[in-house]
């Protein structure tokens, strides 16, 4: 991933690798630091778009929660149409903005032909032959709420084939969330407020919704990651101004997909999500590894040479956070941020190193505290950084932000000694 300036991930992160490569570190040192660097490989240079597959019959509402999860507020209409053939996958919103990769196997059950005809001759064949060239990371379940009683065992027994076919090929199990769509038209119909559940009996028969579809999905030995009830609806005027919205617990599943997708897909799922809390999520994500990392070059006896690599690793969690947000931030701009939240490195490297000085005598105690104050430097930069690039906080507040930050990680490291 390049950013616009040319100064993107790649050579922030090649430039901490080729430090890590030159530490004189132990075996197992080396192991647990080159295992963590993967993971920040994963999650920031080798950064792509999600790969989810729609299943689900016609009307489900997979054009509508997409938009809801990935889509701006006036745009309303996907590439996944109804006369769209079966197993393709397409780019949402479209060839030209490239933010989800998608494959809608909708009504794999269903015997009627698609509009538009596919390239095999069969749904199951066309959709084995587009999971071969590229592996589905998700699969979401669509079923619309007054829906759950009828017969779904088609979908479900041709969805557990092209599972098994994904395993076979890939190795992979692809997990499955079901979204059980339109509640809001759950008894009693009159009850239109969100939070929909907040009537009992709409929540009862909500909660009946869900339960059912476990069961299916247990009777047909398909491993679910869980079961979300979700309203999707809204209106806009003519000038596309929005007039009635109905959305409700869509960022519940922003949130679990940004949980359970591969850890290349995190970032730009969580770019891409309308929902606040799921680019907090895959931040909170990104800023635990690079403290944990933080942690290990902290604990290494090895004066002046820690510090290059902090600031390195700082200055890319930063950059991360202001991807999420949707802002291009280079190095520079990363460690400007990192000076004016008040995060003095320079000071920070003296107490680390008058900690190792006053150690002397137990040098493994001391190293150990020198990594807890590089990591809590960390996490508080990036509790900061979350509190201006996605919250929208001012320099005062993420400074604040800073300050709590660093207390908590030493609070969270206390109570896993204890």
């Amino acid at each position: 991933m390049t950013m616009s300036d040319g100064k993107g991930f790649g050579s922030v992160f090649s430039n901490i690798k080729n430090q890590i490569d030159k530490l004189p570190l132990s075996g197992k040192s080396k192991q647990k630091m080159m295992y963590k660097l993967g993971e920040l490989k994963e999650l920031t240079v080798e950064a792509r778009e999600p790969r989810i597959a729609l299943v689900g019959r016609r009307g489900a509402g997979k054009s509508s929660l997409i938009n809801a999860l990935f889509g701006e507020e006036k745009q309303m209409v996907s590439s996944v149409q109804a006369g769209t053939g079966r197993g393709k996958w397409l780019w949402y919103p479209s060839d030209n903005d490239k933010k989800i990769r998608l494959l809608d196997s909708r009504g794999l059950g269903e015997s009627e032909r698609p509009l538009e005809s596919a390239d095999s001759g069969s749904a199951i064949a066309q959709l084995e032959k587009e999971v071969e060239a590229e592996q589905p990371d998700v699969f979401l379940f669509l079923i619309k709420a007054k829906e759950t009683d009828a017969r779904v065992e088609e979908d479900l027994h041709e969805l557990n084939k092209l599972r098994a076919y994904i395993k076979e090929i890939h190795q992979y199990e692809v997990p499955v969330i079901c979204v059980v769509t339109q509640v809001d038209e759950l008894d009693p119909p009159y009850y239109k407020q969100l939070p929909l559940d907040a009537n009992p009996e709409k929540a009862k028969n909500i909660q009946a919704a869900m339960k059912l579809m476990e069961k299916r999905f247990a009777e047909n030995d398909i491993p679910l990651i869980t079961t979300i009830p979700v309203c999707t609806y809204v209106d806009f005027d003519e000038s596309g101004k929005m007039v009635y919205d109905m959305r409700w617990n869509v960022d519940e599943l922003a949130d679990y997909l940004v949980d359970i997708l591969p850890n290349d897909a995190k970032l730009k799922t969580a770019k891409a999500a309308r929902a606040v809390s799921a680019k907090k999520k895959a931040a909170q994500k990104v800023i635990i590894t690079m403290s944990g990392m933080a942690v290990l070059i902290g604990v290494e006896p090895i004066p002046f040479a820690d510090m290059p690599l902090l600031t390195g690793l700082q200055a890319l969690m930063i950059m991360a956070i202001a991807y999420i947000a949707g802002r291009e931030v280079n190095r520079a701009a990363a460690a400007e941020f990192i000076g004016a939240v008040g995060a003095n490195l320079g000071v920070a490297f003296v107490v680390r190193e008058g900690v190792r000085s006053a150690a002397k005598m137990i040098p493994a105690a001391g190293n150990m505290i020198s990594g807890a104050v590089a990591g809590a430097v960390t996490y508080g930069i990036g509790q900061a950084g979350m509190a201006y690039y996605l919250e929208g906080k001012d320099l005062k507040r993420a400074k604040e932000a800073f300050e709590r930050g660093k207390k908590q990680f030493r609070k969270s490291r206390r109570n896993e000694e204890e």
